[in-house]
C-alpha cells in the first residue's frame, strides 16, 4: 500500500486532520471514507479525521490500493514528476479519459506505467485536452492532489499557453477574443452565442508560414474547443481542424506551457513542452 507523508507546519497546529485536508479542497465524503477505513496515522499511530494536529506531527495517509490486470511497461514522455503530480506530454490522436468505447487512452497508459513500477494507487488527470491536440496533461497521483489541482483549474489559478498554426495571415501582432460559447447540438460543435458561457482567449503572432500564421495563445477560461472555436470565429481556423475549418494531415494545436502553485510549497512553477510541428 502506497503512503503519503506530510510534515505538519506550525500554521496548521491546532486544527483537525479534516480541516487540514479541506485546505487542499478535499471533500468531506472522501475524508470520511479514509477515516472510517483507518487510513490516517499520526506519528505511526492510527487516528481519525478529528485528531487535532500538534507541533512536530507527521501525518501518514495510506492510499487505497488500485490494481490493474495485464500490466506492461508503457513508454511515457514525462515532463515532470514528484510525490504528488506527474506531467505528461500527450501524443496526437490519443484521448485523455476513458470514453467507454476506446480501450487505449492516456489515463490507462499512465496507470499502467505506475502499476508496472510499483505504485498501486489510481492516477487521474486534473483536466483534459482534445484527442487531436498534443502537449501537456497534468495528472494527480492521489486524492489530495486531484482536489487541489481541480480547484486551481476551476478558479483560474493556472496559466495555460498553447502554440498553434492557423489559416491565413493574422494582421495584428496581438489580440484578444472575448465571447460566449455554447454547443450547437445540430452542428455538434461550439458556436458563439449570447446564451453560452464566457470564454476569453489572447493570442500573439509569432510569425508567418507561407499563407498561415503561427500563434502563441493563452486562455483565461477552459471551455470545450475554446481555441478552435474562437480562432474560427475570426476567420483563422486552426490548421487541420476538420470541425471548425479545413481538414489536413493533423490538427496543429499544442498545449505548450503551464504555470501553477505547487501543492506543498505553493511556489509557482513553470513547465514547458515543445510542439512537434
Amino acid at each position: 500500500m502506497s503512503t503519503l507523508t506530510f510534515n505538519i507546519e506550525d500554521k496548521y497546529v491546532g486544527i483537525t486532520i479534516r480541516e487540514y485536508l479541506q485546505t487542499y479542497n478535499v471533500g468531506k465524503p472522501v475524508i470520511y471514507k479514509y477515516s472510517s477505513n483507518h487510513l490516517f496515522e499520526v506519528n505511526f499511530k492510527a487516528v481519525n479525521s478529528e485528531y487535532r494536529l500538534k507541533k512536530g506531527d507527521v501525518l501518514n495517509i495510506h492510499l487505497e490500493p488500485y490494481v490493474m490486470n495485464d500490466i506492461e511497461d508503457v513508454e511515457l514522455d514525462i515532463i515532470y514528476e514528484d510525490d504528488d503530480i506527474v506531467i505528461v506530454n500527450k501524443p496526437f490522436n490519443v484521448i485523455v479519459h476513458d470514453d467507454g468505447a476506446s480501450e487505449d487512452h492516456l489515463t490507462r497508459r499512465v496507470n499502467m506505467h505506475f502499476q508496472y513500477h510499483g505504485y498501486h494507487h489510481q492516477v487521474l488527470p486534473a483536466h483534459r485536452i482534445d484527442k487531436e491536440t498534443t502537449g501537456i496533461v497534468v495528472f494527480a497521483k492521489h486524492f489530495i492532489a486531484l482536489a487541489y489541482l481541480s480547484n486551481l483549474f476551476e478558479s483560474r489559478q493556472v496559466v495555460k499557453n498553447y502554440i498553434c498554426v492557423v489559416e491565413n495571415k493574422v494582421k495584428d501582432k496581438t489580440g484578444s477574443i472575448e465571447s460566449k460559447l455554447i454547443k450547437d447540438s445540430k452542428l455538434q460543435k461550439m458556436v458563439v452565442s449570447p446564451h453560452g458561457k464566457l470564454a476569453i482567449t489572447h493570442y500573439e503572432l509569432l510569425g508567418y508560414e507561407a499563407t498561415r500564421s503561427r500563434l502563441k495563445v493563452q486562455i483565461e477560461t477552459g471551455r470545450t474547443h475554446q481555441i478552435r472555436a474562437h480562432m474560427a470565429s475570426i476567420n483563422h481556423p486552426v490548421v487541420g481542424d476538420i470541425l471548425y475549418g479545413v481538414s489536413s494531415s493533423r490538427l496543429l494545436l499544442h498545449f505548450s506551457e503551464i504555470s501553477f502553485p505547487m501543492i506543498r510549497t505553493k511556489k509557482v512553477e513553470h513547465f514547458v513542452s515543445n510542439p512537434p510541428f
